[in-house]
């Protein structure tokens, strides 16, 4: 892509290409070397913007919103501070984490619209998470998960494990897709296929019952999706020769898939039927503290708490002592800092208006995915709204947006679609 400058400014361009790059694709597996070019990208980023030669990119109004957040983080902080001192310290750590979901903006300058730098990023998104499975390999996991054991191969924890492979299948499902398109030979296609088909393992033997929900509502709703936007062009390619080899192959994968993990899926979900029954009653009080009745409990306490502070919450932080305050079982008060659910997290911490700004973002960058298929780019489309709508699915049931794994995807796919919605879509730069 032409930038506009001198060779200085070309010099940073090109560091914070560089250190972009290594950002997204070391985040799993170093996050020594990680930080270190999250340090040198946001450098080249104040760099480069400062020389930023058009007015309207400069100075958007989107810069607004962040400066509107960081200073409801500053108001919160003071409240916050005053009201747990002995998580002061905290608040601001938690409360840069969060901040630094709107360095999707500046993942969004350096992509500047082009497709071809936001297939990049998705490839490098998916190449980082493997490459880390690669350096921490151990066969024997992956054969323990087969037999039915829970893994989360040295990740956070299982959960995130599970998003990560989603959202590797979604996007290696779009290269798949793709590559049938442009009439990739078979042996070009064995790739992404691979990739495919280990996804999905991995998403059966990290064993999360919100992710495996979320995928079946994504992927089906983006196929519904694909049918009334391009009816033609899909029954085409399904009565085609090729389509047909598809079809035959998709239906004998689903089967060995059944066949293989059908057990599995029947324990994880009659694991918690007394306490969905429990919850169709009414009685919350009955709810046993499971996986899910912790939910409900957490929840219902958390939304109590939102109320006594709707506008601007309790701090980043805050949502750890609010746990130890509540009517809970000491096991829950020692286990857990987090409510489960990104949005009650959100707003816990920094009230309508925090998540009100959060949201703006995010509808920003919806709109920048929505101008893909106008442009002529249904594939990259249905990709970025698959791993969005997956996005929204799992933080009903996990924080992931407060934590780190939260904070990766979403400055991938913010980065990518506010970036369509601030210079449009160049197809090809």
């Amino acid at each position: 892509m032409q930038i506009a400058g001198g060779r200085g400014v070309r010099f940073f361009h090109t560091c914070g290409w560089v250190a972009l790059s290594v950002y997204i694709f070391s985040w799993l597996f170093s996050l020594d070397v990680s930080r270190a070019a999250e340090v040198v990208f946001v450098l080249c980023f104040i760099v480069c913007w400062f020389y930023e030669p058009a007015k309207k990119i400069k100075f958007h109004w989107i810069f607004l919103v962040f400066l509107a957040f960081v200073g409801l983080q500053a108001f919160v902080y003071l409240f916050a501070a005053d009201r747990f001192p002995q998580f002061a310290d905290g608040q601001v750590k938690a409360a840069r984490h969060v901040a630094k979901l709107f360095l999707c903006i500046a993942v969004a300058w350096w992509v500047r619209g082009s497709v071809r730098a936001s297939v990049y990023l998705a490839s490098l998104f998916v190449a980082g998470f493997f490459f880390a499975l690669l350096v921490g390999f151990d066969a024997s996991e992956w054969l323990r998960g087969l037999q039915g054991s829970r893994v989360d191969f040295g990740f956070t924890n299982a959960q995130h494990t599970s998003v990560y492979f989603a959202m590797a299948l979604v996007l290696s499902a779009c290269w798949f897709w793709h590559g049938l398109h442009k009439r990739y030979s078979l042996l070009a296609l064995l790739l992404p296929a691979a990739l495919v088909i280990l996804s999905v393992i991995g998403v059966f033997i990290t064993q999360t019952r919100a992710v495996w929900l979320a995928c079946f509502l994504t992927l089906l709703s983006a196929g519904i999706l694909a049918v009334l936007l391009s009816r033609r062009k899909v029954f085409t390619f399904v009565f085609s020769p090729k389509g047909r080899v598809a079809s035959v192959i998709f239906a004998i994968v689903v089967m060995l898939f059944s066949w293989q993990f059908l057990p599995l899926i029947e324990k994880r979900m009659e694991a918690e039927d007394a306490v969905i029954e429990s919850i169709v009653s009414g009685s919350l009080e009955d709810v046993p503290y499971s996986s899910i009745g912790i939910r409900i409990h957490t929840w219902h306490y958390a939304i109590e708490k939102i109320r006594e502070r709707p506008l601007t919450g309790w701090g980043a932080e805050s949502r750890k002592p609010l746990i130890d305050e509540g009517p809970f079982p000491d096991h829950v008060r020692e286990r857990f800092g987090h409510f489960h659910n990104g949005y009650i997290d959100i707003t816990l911490a920094y009230g309508l208006i925090g998540f009100g700004l959060l949201s703006i973002l995010t509808v920003i960058a919806l709109k920048g995915v929505s101008r893909l298929w106008g442009a002529g780019q249904p594939i990259l489309f249905f990709g970025l709204l698959a791993s969005w709508a997956l996005f929204f699915i799992v933080n009903i049931f996990e924080s992931y947006v407060i934590f780190r794994t939260g904070m990766y995807i979403y400055l991938v796919l913010g980065g990518i679609g506010v970036s369509f919605y601030l210079f449009g879509v160049k197809r090809h730069e």
